[in-house]
């Protein structure tokens, strides 16, 4: 079968093993497969989407990369992807993956390559809509208006630009784990499988279901749900601590003798008596 193949090595800051994707080059390009290598997939959608269209366009594709989840909501909420096109996402060390790749066949054996080079972090959330329930908890949580509301009533992430670095609050008090940080190490925030919590309303469960069996269910989940609450305690505090972070700033000088910048004593604008000078 013929595929283009899509490497993403999650360079900005990521959370690929490079030992990972170098075994999966060295694979390919043994058996003469060409391949498109994309240093930041979350990076280029956000800042340089015109870059992928190779990916948005591919009417059969493979790609590699973190969480197979994030990947393929990466690209769906992208609003760039045809929405006819068959690709499969794949963790970079999944066995099945590696597999199919031993017999697929590429029109250029070529190795290509997608830089990027913005110095911004990608760190956004990214919204599994088979997930979503629309219940809006993420656009009420977050201090920093990232989400807004369409005109249909759904929720969007509008500004990822406006998320701070490494806070994944929202993702710990969505009740569906909807909220993806692809970049994240915890599961399912990074969109790894994780528990889904089974809802509060039990009468309606048990009208839809076996009363014995939504019992035991419950019960079951009694521990997952004091961890959900252990949850909600990190995300309020992760909030709480990148609202009051204020970025470091340099003091104004009203002087003009660079004593900022002055390393012996005898700056023009040093305080009588003193050994500080006024920017000090």
């Amino acid at each position: 079968m013929t595929k283009k193949i899509f490497i993403c090595g999650c360079e900005k800051d990521g959370k690929i093993e490079k030992k990972s994707v170098e075994r999966l080059i060295r694979s390919l390009e043994e058996k003469n497969i060409g391949y498109t290598y994309i240093e930041d997939l979350c990076g280029s959608v956000f800042k340089s989407p015109d870059d992928l269209e190779s990916l948005f366009t591919a009417e059969d594709a493979l790609v590699f990369g973190c969480q197979s989840r994030a990947m393929q909501n990466l690209i769906d909420n992208s609003g760039k992807k045809v929405q006819e096109n068959k690709t499969e996402y794949y963790h970079i060390d999944d066995e099945d993956g590696t597999k199919l790749v031993e017999s697929v066949k590429t029109d250029n054996p070529k190795a290509l390559k997608i830089k990027y080079v913005d110095e911004w972090k990608p760190w956004y959330p990214v919204i599994d809509y088979e997930r979503c329930n629309g219940c809006r908890k993420c656009l009420n949580f977050c201090l920093f208006s990232v989400y807004s509301v369409e005109d249909d009533g759904s929720v969007v992430v509008s500004a990822s630009a406006n998320c701070k670095d490494m806070c994944p609050a929202c993702a710990r008090v969505c009740p569906q784990n909807a909220i993806i940080f692809p970049k994240h190490q915890e599961s399912p925030i990074d969109g790894g499988e994780g528990e889904m919590l089974s809802g509060d309303n039990v009468l309606e469960q048990i009208q839809n279901d076996d009363v014995y069996s939504v019992l035991s269910a419950r019960r079951s989940n009694f521990k997952v749900s004091l961890l959900k609450k252990e949850q909600l305690k990190m995300a309020e505090e992760e909030r709480i601590n990148c609202s009051t972070k204020e970025e470091p700033q340099d003091k104004a000088c009203e002087c003009d003798c660079n004593c900022k910048t002055e390393i012996e004593p005898d700056c023009a604008c040093k305080d009588e008596g003193s050994d500080k000078n006024c920017c000090c």
